[in-house]
């Protein structure tokens, strides 16, 4: 017979969250997350990351949530915990290059150029074939051609 904790790891390791555990509303997160977005809009970054962090831990098979939580790190210098975030967005959604090319601008800034090379060459690799992408396209070839490429071992 299984205990409280072995049933609690069996549900989030098969997709489960905290907003299903305690069912909360995704109407109610929503909420939080635009009034977070309107902190952010407005460089209230400290705060708009305490809210994006609520809501990243209530549902952590969110995309949006952990990459605005990075970008908020990201503006706050926390780039170690930002890098973090946008490798918890990149697990989440594979597919979106936001999150390796932001891990890139976190890999630069702490001055690890083999490491934003790399994020930047993966988020150039997923842009491909993708029409809504080009914008980030671009921006990860530009920064590729800056002083990185001497980071490709």
């Amino acid at each position: 017979m299984e205990n409280d904790q072995e049933i609690l790891k069996k549900f989030f390791s098969q997709g489960g969250s905290l907003r299903m555990l305690v069912d909360v509303s995704k109407d109610d997160l929503d909420k939080i997350y635009a009034y977070a977005n309107k902190l952010f809009s407005e460089g209230s970054f400290k705060n708009a990351k305490q809210f994006y962090f609520l809501l990243a831990r209530f549902d952590h098979w969110c995309f949006n949530y952990w990459l605005a939580l990075g970008l908020c790190c990201q503006r706050l210098s926390q780039h170690e915990e930002a890098v973090f975030c946008f490798g918890r967005a990149g697990y989440v959604n594979p597919d979106d290059p936001h999150a390796p090319f932001y891990a890139g601008m976190s890999y630069e800034l702490m001055g690890n150029a083999k490491y934003a090379f790399k994020a930047f060459e993966a988020a150039l690799r997923w842009c491909d074939g993708q029409p809504r992408y080009a914008e980030i396209k671009v921006l990860a070839a530009r920064a590729l051609e800056r002083n990185l490429g001497g980071a490709r071992s």
